[in-house]
């Protein structure tokens, strides 16, 4: 994992929102007012529960609410686009994670 500043180092960013390092096991999502503190695997597992919820959204074609609920994180009711764009920087966030993971374990330092 990247060394962690006395800020945050950014993991992936969107124009709508980022998640960030905080500490070494530690990132922060955010998205508009919404943010969650999470370890890498929760970044994975609200990644995994915004899929579906994302999928509806796009059969949708509504401007609704939605509620997306995280195990011990509590529930978050977004509008239509926020869970496209949270959909959107949880994808990317996902696919650093799983390069920094096939970096470490080929023994390359990851960017700074």
């Amino acid at each position: 994992m990247p060394p962690v500043s006395p800020n945050t180092a950014p993991l992936f960013a969107t124009e709508h929102g980022t998640v960030a390092w905080v500490a070494a096991d530690q990132l922060k999502v955010s998205l508009g007012d919404q943010s969650w503190m999470l370890g890498p695997d929760g970044v994975e597992s609200l990644h995994e529960a915004t899929e579906p919820l994302a999928a509806q959204v796009y059969r949708c074609d509504c401007d609704c609410r939605w509620q997306l609920r995280l195990e011990g994180q509590g529930t978050a009711v977004l509008s239509t686009d926020e869970v496209l764009r949270l959909h959107s920087l949880l994808d990317g966030a996902v696919a650093m994670l799983e390069l920094y993971s096939l970096l470490k374990d080929a023994s390359i330092s990851c960017p700074q």
